[in-house]
This record gives C-alpha cells, sequence and structure tokens, in this order.
C-alpha cells in the first residue's frame, strides 16, 4: 500500500510539473499566437481599407493604389513600378524570342524603349495610382523630337494606353498595350 501511495504521489507530481510547462510563463512555444511581419500587417490593412471603400470586386478589377515614394531631384523623372515592365500591342509582341515585335515597348524607370526610337523622361506627374503625365524626348536614328505622353493603367495594371500630345511635324498617336 504504501509503495502505490507512494507511486501516486510521484505521478501527481509529474502532472503538475507537466501543465507547469504549458503555463504562459514556460519556455516552450505558443502556438496560438501568430507573429506577423509589420510591413505585411500594414499592407493588408491598406488591402482591407480598400476593399472596404471600394468593396471587394471593384478592389479587385482596379487594383489599389501603388505608392511613390517623394519625389526629388533624382526620382522625380522615374516611372513608378507599376508602369515598368514588357509590354505588347499584339500576343506575339510579347515572344521574346520574337526580334520583329514591332509593337514591344519597355518601360524602365527614366526611359521607354520602342522597336524602332526610344524616349527619356524628361518631366513626370502622378495624375492618379494609375495615370501619369509625362513629357518625353524621343530620338530614332538622327531625328529628336518632344512630345507630352499620357499613362493611364487599365484593367488592374494589365493593360496600358498611352497617348501621345503631337504636333504638325510630328503626330501623336494612341496606342493600347498589353502586359507581357
Amino acid at each position: 500500500m504504501r509503495w502505490t501511495m507512494a507511486r501516486g504521489c510521484w505521478v501527481a507530481i509529474g502532472m503538475a510539473a507537466g501543465l507547469a510547462a504549458c503555463s504562459p510563463g514556460s519556455n516552450e512555444a505558443d502556438y496560438n499566437t501568430v507573429r506577423v511581419d509589420p510591413a505585411q500587417a500594414r499592407a493588408q490593412a491598406q488591402i482591407d481599407r480598400a476593399a472596404a471603400a471600394q468593396g471587394p470586386r471593384a478592389a479587385a478589377r482596379s487594383g489599389l493604389p501603388v505608392a511613390t515614394a517623394t519625389p526629388s531631384s533624382a526620382g522625380a523623372r522615374k516611372l513608378p513600378i507599376a508602369f515598368q515592365g514588357y509590354w505588347g500591342a499584339t500576343p506575339g509582341d510579347c515572344a521574346l524570342a520574337n526580334v520583329d515585335a514591332g509593337g514591344r515597348l519597355a518601360i524602365e524607370a527614366d526611359q521607354l524603349r520602342f522597336f524602332r526610337k526610344r524616349a527619356r523622361v524628361d518631366t513626370l506627374r502622378e495624375v492618379s495610382a494609375n495615370e501619369i503625365a509625362a513629357t518625353l524626348s524621343f530620338k530614332a536614328d538622327d531625328a529628336r523630337w518632344t512630345h507630352s505622353t499620357r499613362f493611364s493603367l487599365e484593367q488592374g495594371g494589365t493593360r496600358l494606353l498611352l497617348v501621345e500630345q503631337g504636333d504638325t511635324a510630328r503626330p501623336g498617336q494612341t496606342m493600347r498595350y498589353q502586359r507581357c
């Protein structure tokens, strides 16, 4: 009987120690706590605010506004990241192996590369989160000219509308591109 009672005490002490190890003050991991990176928490909060303001479907269609950096003398001419990348006027223009892709457009931070011409960003103004206005200096062969151009992102950033305001010597054009 003594042995059984002593054994029972040891079992009770072991169970108490096990429960103490599960208490919040122990060194064991708490699997009910999720730690989120502060940047991810801010991004999720922005998504939640946009969905609450616009409705989830409208926010999914139009996308979230892209934060832009505070303009500086060096960054004032940099195109927002949402506009950068490869664009094609037709699906065939997106095939990088297609060396004759006349409708391909590569937008970099401060320049645009078309099939037979290049343009450098001289001035840049953000009209809205999905629209910018820029003055571009074009160069093709030996010719140089300047046009005011408006860029608009459509369909959640998958389409680009580019409208050049031309002049009598070089008329502007309106082009639609799809993201490659």
